[in-house]
């Protein structure tokens, strides 16, 4: 695959039609008579990101100091929730009229990376501080195109006083899907009417990878080209639960579909599989019911395995048609790395991917209680499976739907397992 480096971009934009616009972004970079990138004559670079009103105001906050400290370069800030911001994305790609930088998110790294539409970062922002092998994610075809905002992982969040009144021990690396079901069939009769001791994990396809690889196995091939498991695999999957859903154990699937914010903030669950930043968003609902919550160590199939890793909860990277890579990597690198940049970001992003974004960090209990969290597990962190290829999107969004069918008895997990691999054959197949 051929990708347009940095170097062969600007070789290209100085010819032709492209130069034409050259000369024009240039002319809007100010209106002085001096030097561009100068307090008088400041170029300007564009920041996209998604995200609510409050991560608008801290990105806001920080964007300002950062034209405070580097009065030469100005930032033209949009953001918006998330779906917009791909709708956008996805169509500027296409006109190669991207921001210089834009937050991205893991699964469509490939869509973007792959397709020439990123500049690599080697040379342009510092990669010497990142915790773990977070860095390795932002690897495509040998070139780094992405550095993580902040990282997390897979983890048990649960209600420690449910548990804890009912004597279930809390858990540990090494515990197993078999401790899970005990504890689950345990606690929800024990609860009453109208509450239960966790959800139906087997909706998300992320929890689905987890499992994967505690058998070695992922959720794509190694070369993105087709899924990476077996229909048999995925039917003893959305199988595995299917005695506690009848004996009543689970929220039957209607139920669970009328909680507007999630089953835990609702005080109906007493524990769920959620990547371990989901912790600071339930925290608050649980104190304020009464309760709380903490996380723990996923179940799992081989105590040796916990199929988990660090993953990106967002990423930065820069749009191969900027024609200001080096601000913008100076930019990414204040973001990520400036002391009091990252205590004004605070952990509304996860927890800091760099080690100096970490011991900057003003971190609240729940925050507190994510990085004790991946303290206990780092040892078993494993390598982070390749990233999701261009077909990722399209094979998510049918997983949603057939799972849903499965959960509301519309399709036995043998018709959904069989139409979700013809589905997937169909997707993957349009990406060549």
């Amino acid at each position: 695959m051929i990708r347009k480096t940095y170097q062969a971009r600007r070789r290209t934009i100085l010819t032709g039609a492209a130069a034409a616009a050259t000369v024009g972004a240039a002319a809007a970079c100010g209106d002085g008579d001096g030097p561009a990138g100068t307090a008088d004559d400041p170029i300007t670079i564009g920041f996209d990101w998604w995200g609510n009103e409050t991560r608008a105001d801290l990105t806001t906050q920080a964007l300002a100091l950062f034209e405070e400290k580097n009065p030469g370069i100005k930032v033209r800030p949009n953001f918006s929730d998330y779906a917009p911001h791909w709708e956008s994305l996805t169509t500027r790609m296409a006109s190669q009229d991207l921001p210089d930088v834009f937050q991205m998110d893991y699964p469509r790294l490939l869509q973007f990376g792959g397709t020439g539409m990123l500049t690599p970062l080697e040379g342009l922002v510092d990669t010497s501080d990142f915790r773990g092998n977070l860095l390795d994610t932002g690897m495509v075809d040998g070139e780094l195109l992405a550095v993580p905002v902040a990282g997390n992982t897979n983890g048990l969040i649960y209600r420690d006083d449910w548990w804890s009144e009912h004597g279930l021990s809390a858990p540990e690396p090494g515990y197993t899907w078999d401790d899970y079901s005990d504890a689950i069939a345990t606690l929800s009769p024990a609860l009453g009417e109208e509450k239960w001791a966790a959800e139906d994990w087997t909706n998300s396809y992320i929890f689905l990878e987890m499992w994967l690889l505690q058998q070695g196995s992922f959720f794509y091939s190694e070369d993105g080209s087709q899924l990476g498991f077996t229909k048999e695999q995925l039917v003893e999957w959305w199988s595995m639960n299917s005695s506690l859903k009848a004996d009543g154990h689970l929220p039957p699937a209607d139920v669970g579909s009328e909680w507007d914010a999630g089953g835990m903030e609702a005080d109906a669950i007493g524990s769920m599989i959620r990547w371990d930043n989901a912790l600071a968003n339930v925290w608050p609902f649980v104190e304020d019911n009464g309760g709380t919550v903490a996380i723990g160590a996923p179940p799992t199939l081989d105590p040796g395995n916990l199929g988990i890793y660090l993953k990106p909860s967002m990423q930065l990277v820069i749009a191969a048609n900027s024609n200001h890579p080096e601000e913008s990597g100076k930019l990414i690198e204040f973001l990520l790395m400036d002391p009091e940049a990252v205590k004004i970001l605070g952990t509304n992003r996860g927890i800091p991917a760099t080690n100096t974004g970490l011991a900057s960090v003003e971190l609240d209990p729940a925050s507190q209680a994510i990085v004790a969290y991946e303290e206990s597990v780092a040892a078993h962190l494993g390598a982070p499976p390749p990233p999701p290829p261009a077909a990722a999107g399209g094979v998510q969004v049918k997983y949603t739907e057939l799972v849903e069918q499965v959960q509301y008895e519309e399709m036995t997990p043998e018709e959904a397992a069989e139409r979700f691999f013809t589905e997937a054959e169909t997707l993957f197949a349009a990406e060549q």
